[in-house]
Parts: structure tokens; sequence; C-alpha cells
């Protein structure tokens, strides 16, 4: 090749760390596009709302206490101060129901601004899932409290793990959200079948009961599922109070990254065909 040509003179293609930091720098050049988009979502959520936020306290809570007739009065599920630990695990799995189904229509919502607009499209998603974040830290103040005065009798030393908890679920979850949301543009199915997939891992997951339950010739398999460790954390550190198993942690955290970087690469391979299509 002569030198000098065009072909020797192209910069090589970014790759590994260079290639994330400058998406990463393009993502920070949209985050008042962002933070835009956080405030409508919650805007409009509870636009001409009486109750405002609370629906979101009250919906979930109405479900809990449902659980607790059925498991504690009819099932009887022996555990002490069983309110407390649906309490501590339900809320946390709402929010990551929420954000998996919001994820299914999020760029046909936004169709009209995808189409006009050139900027990350994963914008959409962060928005999606931080609204619904922020509604969670909320909701979990509230329930911090309530566990600290009637269960705990005091402040746990788990209750300082929770960020480091929403923390993993957020990445978790966003992990799935970008393949449920690239396989929604392409296959309309996926919208009627999301719903019964959580249906099916809320009941593969120990929101309603404690995960040594599950008979432990099975139970590497079921913590396959990450949201059965997760939940498995919160009741450690919410209901126990106590600090999380490091194991159990560490092997969700790796969960966690191991499930982001996979989901972000299927969306990123198939943003422009999602582009055309939405």
């Amino acid at each position: 090749m002569p030198k000098g040509s065009s072909e020797t003179s192209r910069p090589p293609p970014e790759r590994g760390r260079g290639r994330i930091a400058a998406r990463a720098r393009e993502l920070w050049r949209f985050r008042f596009m962002l933070r835009s988009l956080i405030l409508r979502d919650l805007k409009v959520k509870y636009k001409r709302s009486t109750l405002g936020f609370l629906w979101t306290f009250l919906n979930p809570l109405l479900t809990v206490s449902i659980l607790i007739a059925v498991f504690r009065v009819v099932i009887r599920i022996p555990l002490e101060h069983y309110w407390a630990f649906l309490l501590s695990g339900y809320f946390a799995w709402n929010a990551v129901q929420h954000m998996l189904l919001s994820s299914s229509y999020i760029l046909q919502t936004h169709s009209g601004l995808v189409r006009s607009t050139a900027f990350p499209k994963e914008v959409l998603l962060f928005g999606a899932a931080i609204s619904r974040l922020i509604e969670l830290a909320i909701e979990l103040a509230l329930i911090l409290a309530v566990l600290g005065l009637v269960h705990h009798q005091g402040v746990p030393v788990g209750y300082a793990f929770l960020p480091l908890l929403m923390l993993l679920l957020a990445v978790a979850t966003a992990g799935l959200m970008f393949p449920i949301a690239t396989a929604s543009v392409l296959f309309t199915d996926v919208q009627h079948t999301l719903p019964i997939l959580t249906t099916s891992l809320f009941y593969l997951t120990p929101i309603f009961y404690p995960a040594d339950m599950v008979p432990e010739s099975f139970r590497g398999l079921y913590f396959a599922n990450p949201f059965a460790r997760l939940i498995t954390l919160f009741h450690q550190a919410l209901y126990e109070g106590r600090v999380p198993d490091g194991g159990l942690l560490l092997g969700t955290a790796a969960i966690a990254l191991g499930l982001f970087a996979a989901g972000y690469a299927v969306f990123n391979r198939y943003k422009d065909v999602c582009n055309e299509l939405v």
C-alpha cells in the first residue's frame, strides 16, 4: 500500500476502553435531555391525580396486604413479622417489573423523537429506569422508617447497604431492558409475552417466601435467576437488618455487570435497524 494513501491515514477504530469512554462522553453530552425525560415522566404520571405519588405506594401496598392474608393466614409461611419480610422485597421487585414492562414500549412511545433527532437512544431507557428508581427510593424511605420503628426498634447496619443494592438492581434490570426494547421493535409479540415472563419471574423469586424454602438440590439453578439473588440481599439487609452475605453480594454484582454488558451489546448492534422500524 503506498505511503500516505487514504487507507493508511485512516484512524484505527476505537476498541475496548476507548469505545466505552467515547460512548460515556456522548451520553454525558445529553445529560440535560436525560433530566428532562425523567422530570417529564414523573410529572405526566401524576398529572391531574389527587393523591399523586401516593398511588405508586398504595397500589403495591394493596398487593402486599393480599399476599399477607394469603401466605400468612391461609398457607401460613412460618416467618416472624411476615409483613416486614414482604415489605423488604416486594417494592424492589415492583420497580424491576415496571422497568422491564416500560422497556417494551419506550422506543415506540418516543418514535417521533427517535426519527427526528440524533441522540443516543439508550437515553430513553435510562430515563425510564431512573424515574422509577426515584420512586423506589421514596417508597423505601417510608419502608425503612416503618421497619426501623416496628420491626427492628432501631436502625440496623443492613440499611447502610441499601444504596449498593439499588445500584445492583438498576444495573441488572437495565441489562434486560436493552434486549427487551430491541426485541419489542423487531417483534410485536414481545409486549404480549413479557407480562407472562414477569409473572413467572415473580414466582421464581423469593418475594413472598424465603429462599431457604427452595430444596437445596435446586438452589444452584434457582440462584441463576439474578433477581432471586437481589431480593435475597434485600431481605438480608432490610428484614434481617444484617450485613448481606459477601459471596452472594459479589456474585450478584458480577452477574449484574455481565447482564448489562451483554444487553447493551445487543442494543448497540441492532440500534440502526430499530431506528428504521420504530
